[in-house]
């Protein structure tokens, strides 16, 4: 399977993160796949209404839209109707400011979500204020309506044609369905599937690294052209390694953005669970305590982390310790692990030591950062991450 990086917080691209954060799990177990979490398709719209204002279809059904405006030989239609086809989520009226603000449903996967028109102006603004780039022809309004050229509606994930007095409005949600979105395993990885609407890019998978950054692989077609609910399907099989605890796994596509789904891993004998070190901690850094890389602790409960340092180099400083609860947001499925605490740790005479605690309950992910050593350009040496261990404070 092939592997990428995807660091998405700033904090996460100052280290030079490892891509084999699992590289100790376990081999892959010969537990059968877990089965269909989830279901990729396209849900196809069209909108089609006339210039005279007599008739407007969405999707096969009559429905009551706003006719448009044919004007210096351009088509311009209201910005309301795109709320009334399904495809925004809201567009709202600033009267200070002369302003329309949509925003679009995200499942278009357009290129801009939220875009603001201003009436007698051709500059579109994004979110922060800015101008797009690109002019169009000046919005305006016509009987309290603010109207837009028909071409704008393209950047906002519309196609959009006028052929005779009938203008046509074409866009897809790129659904992502989940069908299972948390299970359980004892194993140290999984072996699961999803089904891929066979027109649309395939489907891969990422696995969190802590603190907003991702790791990717892709995985492999086990079956093909499965006729369901109308549409024809491939099934794509991922597998991935696990940690202790909960494993948080993104599906995702170029065409149909994500969805997190997790996976929980069942210890049952912590003392087999090896400290992880990722393949630049290998050769660096050996561990005294933790002992093992699942710990069961209760709340406040002293968790020691000493060592040895195996290489000699003039910048091996200081560790980096970053405490990480699993705490995934609705708001924001990137980021599942909350930094609730970061500490240093003294490297001298090639040994560290020191210890936390955890006051609060609930699954943790605990990082070990290397001495800032990796040559990196324009911005001096980069840290890494060495290795990891989980708590769970019960």
């Amino acid at each position: 399977m092939k592997k990428w990086l995807c660091l998405v917080v700033s904090a996460a691209a100052a280290l030079s993160i490892g891509s084999t954060a699992l590289a100790d799990a376990a081999p892959a177990s010969s537990m059968e796949p877990s089965g269909d979490v989830a279901k990729m398709y396209r849900v196809k719209h069209e909108m089609k209404f006339d210039l005279q204002g007599k008739h407007a279809i969405l999707d096969g059904k009559a429905i009551t839209a706003d006719r448009p405006i044919l004007k210096g030989g351009r088509v311009y239609v209201p910005l309301r109707t795109l709320q009334q086809s399904g495809a925004a989520d809201s567009v709202t009226w600033d009267a200070a400011k002369r302003q329309i603000h949509v925003l679009i449903h995200p499942e278009l996967q357009p290129p801009f979500t939220n875009l603001t028109f201003q009436i007698g102006s051709g500059n579109v603004y994004l979110p922060d204020g800015s101008a797009l780039g690109e002019k169009i022809p000046v919005p305006f309004l016509s009987s309290g309506k603010a109207y837009v050229p028909v071409r704008a509606l393209s950047w906002l994930g519309m196609s959009v044609s006028t052929v005779k007095d009938t203008v046509t409005w074409n866009w897809s949600d790129k659904v992502i369905e989940v069908l299972k979105s948390e299970w359980e395993t004892d194993q140290a990885s999984d072996t699961f599937t999803m089904l891929y609407q066979k027109d649309m890019y395939i489907p891969q998978f990422m696995y969190s690294l802590g603190n907003g950054a991702w790791g990717g692989e892709t995985g492999k077609v086990t079956d093909k052209d499965i006729s369901m609910d109308g549409r024809m399907y491939n099934r794509m099989q991922f597998t991935v390694k696990l940690r202790p605890g909960p494993n948080p796994i993104m599906l995702t596509a170029v065409s149909a953005g994500s969805k997190v789904v997790t996976v929980k891993r069942k210890v049952t004998d912590s003392a087999s669970i090896p400290v992880t070190l990722l393949e630049e901690g290998t050769g660096n850094i050996a561990f005294t305590s933790p002992s093992q890389g699942y710990i069961q602790a209760k709340p406040g409960e002293k968790i020691d982390v000493s060592g040895d340092i195996l290489q000699h180099n003039d910048l091996f400083d200081k560790l980096t310790v970053s405490v990480e609860r699993y705490q995934p947001s609705s708001k924001d499925s990137y980021r599942v692990y909350e930094v609730t605490k970061s500490f240093e740790l003294p490297i001298k005479d090639q040994k560290f030591a020191g210890s936390f605690t955890l006051s609060e309950k609930g699954s943790y992910l605990i990082r070990v950062i290397s001495p800032a050593y990796i040559p990196f350009p324009e911005h001096g040496p980069s840290m890494t991450q060495w290795a990891e261990f989980a708590v769970e404070v019960e």
